[in-house]
């Protein structure tokens, strides 16, 4: 939990040396002397706050705190040392401007969207939709429209089957957002959806409806196997429409994923024989 603590020779071995243990504890050599101290530990004290970290404040304005200065080899103040399992991990000499320093303690601390969002990650990755959803919520409200918590929201609703929810949050990604292509391939993927929701299934075979079932439950594999078989036996059904599909799953899987590199060779076998 973030707290800020000042640190003397009785608290030391406990706050720094012992809490460093479990995670990284800052220490921050700082005087009363000097202007920038105060709004540097300021500053430090809110991203403690937001990366979830104990700051402890060493004031080398007494005697007795100079001695943990010249132990820790301090050249001038306001100067910042990471410790970590009781070990000086990195050294931060003179003041760093906000988005920089947030930066280089990124390497220590992850902040509370970051973990949110690893923990709705990891619910995503079991299909547990239901409890991952309010927690998306919760982190639009938060984080206004970010675009990263919005694309899993998308993904969250797609596990429902709330197809049109989905859609409509997909549509707001423009070209120069980071989750673009991600963005652009589940739109892609609401095809398969569709696919799956017809009515009419009439000269449709029932390895391409078995195929699309299986990319929208992401078991991708088997989709690219179900839809390359078809090709193997025709090739051009309803404009190569197993192909495009394939083709559709390569853009979402990305260009570097083994199973794109493994099926686009399968298909360019199947295609060029």
């Amino acid at each position: 939990m973030a707290k800020v603590v000042q640190i003397n020779s009785e608290n030391f071995e406990t706050e720094v040396i012992q809490g460093s243990v479990s995670k990284a504890v800052l220490v921050l050599f700082s005087s009363a002397e000097y202007a920038d101290c105060m709004p540097y530990s300021q500053l430090l004290g809110k991203l403690s706050t937001e990366l979830d970290f104990t700051l402890g404040v060493v004031s080398v304005d007494s005697q007795e705190s100079m001695q943990l200065a010249q132990a820790f080899r301090v050249r001038s103040v306001p100067e910042v040392h990471v410790v970590n399992q009781g070990q000086i991990a990195d050294v931060i000499q003179g003041i760093l401007e906000e988005a920089e320093l947030k930066k280089r303690l990124g390497k220590y601390f992850e902040s509370k969207e970051v973990n949110l969002e690893n923990t709705i990650r990891e619910m995503l990755s079991i299909k547990n939709y239901e409890e991952a959803l309010p927690l998306l919520n919760q982190a639009l409200l938060e984080n206004g429209e970010d675009k990263k918590f919005l694309l899993l929201w998308a993904r969250a609703s797609l596990g429902l089957g709330d197809k049109e929810k989905a859609k409509e949050v997909l549509e707001k990604f423009n070209e120069g957002d980071d989750e673009y292509k991600e963005a652009k391939s589940l739109l892609e993927l609401l095809d398969f959806y569709g696919e799956l929701s017809k009515k009419d299934l009439e000269g449709i075979p029932l390895e391409y409806q078995k195929a699309c079932g299986l990319a929208v439950e992401e078991n991708i594999e088997g989709a690219l196997q179900g839809f390359l078989e078809i090709c193997m036996k025709d090739g051009e059904w309803e404009n190569q429409k197993a192909k495009k599909a394939m083709l559709t799953l390569f853009g979402i899987l990305g260009p570097k994923h083994e199973l794109t590199w493994k099926y686009r060779a399968k298909l360019n076998t199947v295609m060029f024989i």
